[in-house]
């Protein structure tokens, strides 16, 4: 004991074994409800669009700890780090698969999916990104017209649908908007969300779906200054149209086909009830082999992963970033 404070090293091991099971708790409610209500309702859009990765940040000082409460408090440490880092914060590992890669031979294609947000700078760097990329086949989302005019000079095959543009290697058989694909429930009339771009590779013609759903900014806005008034309308109006929107662009998609990419600005969280529910069937590109957090864009203190390439099962992801 200590004679200065009164308090032994029994004690001060206690509080520490406290205060790594209260983490571990709070570690494993919040990957349940993460899990459970991600984008199901108003008060799951506000956790899939929180800055999810500070729940990491305590176990930076909690796991190191846990080595002097030994037993159970590391065991506790490490499945209360695991749930806030995997579960929470949706860090990735590539798939176990990604890591032997397999040698013998089968065609690859690079694609870049990039929502341009209107930038009006991208056409005078245009060029050294393509470089750098070094892509088969480049989506932009929200492409502006100078934009277009300088991918034209620079890339064998070039094309501009409403704010969608494509360029690329190989080119194009055909485009149609989803004004003219058919659903389930027949014509939806869906022109700014989604175009797909048939393209003639070496491979075969694939089909290539361009999203872009409606933005959450809104809504977000509301919970960031808090306007009580306008919260909960404009966070349910929000989800109301992100998911009709991703239904019905969900049901043009010809899943009878083995081999087609749709990717794009989903403007849905990882994890998503929306996301599962209507692309649950496809193959997220780094949730299968990224690494790290993955996120794609950066509002403030709210960084998240809203843009998504997904594959069906005959295609297979093998890097992504």
């Amino acid at each position: 004991t200590d004679p200065r404070t009164g308090r032994g090293r029994l004690g001060r091991l206690r509080l520490v074994r406290r205060l790594i099971f209260a983490a571990t708790l709070l570690s494993v409610g919040g990957w349940a409800l993460v899990a459970t209500t991600n984008d199901a309702n108003a008060l799951g859009m506000l956790l899939g669009f929180a800055p999810r990765w500070w729940a990491v940040l305590p176990w930076a000082l909690l796991l190191p700890l846990s080595f002097f409460a030994g037993g159970r408090g590391v065991a506790a440490a490490f499945v209360g780090a695991a749930a806030a880092l995997f579960g929470v914060a949706q860090f990735e590992l590539p798939a176990l698969s990604t890591w032997r890669q397999n040698e013998r031979s089968r065609p690859d294609i690079r694609v870049v999916s990039y929502n341009t947000d209107l930038s009006t700078t991208l056409a005078y760097r245009i060029r050294a990104d393509l470089r750098a990329w070094d892509a088969d086949i480049v989506l932009l989302q929200d492409c502006k017209t100078e934009l277009f005019d300088s991918l034209r000079v620079v890339v064998p095959h070039a094309y501009v649908h409403d704010r969608f543009c494509y360029a690329s290697r190989w080119p194009l058989v055909n485009v149609a908007d989803a004004t003219k694909l058919k659903g389930a429930n027949g014509t939806l009339r869906l022109y700014r969300d989604a175009v797909r771009f048939r393209v003639r590779t070496p491979f075969g013609v694939l089909p290539v779906y361009s999203v872009h759903f409606p933005s959450p900014r809104y809504a977000l806005g509301a919970a960031r200054w808090f306007t009580p008034r306008a919260l909960l309308p404009r966070l349910r109006e929000s989800l109301a149209e992100r998911g009709g929107v991703s239904a019905g662009v969900s049901a043009v998609v010809n899943r009878a086909q083995s081999h087609y990419l749709v990717a794009g600005d989903f403007n849905l969280p990882f994890g998503s009830a929306i996301l599962q529910r209507d692309w649950g069937d496809l193959t997220n590109a780094f949730a299968h082999a990224g690494f790290g957090f993955g996120y794609t864009m950066q509002a403030g203190i709210f960084p998240v992963r809203i843009d998504q390439v997904l594959v069906p099962s005959g295609l297979v992801p093998t890097k992504a970033r």
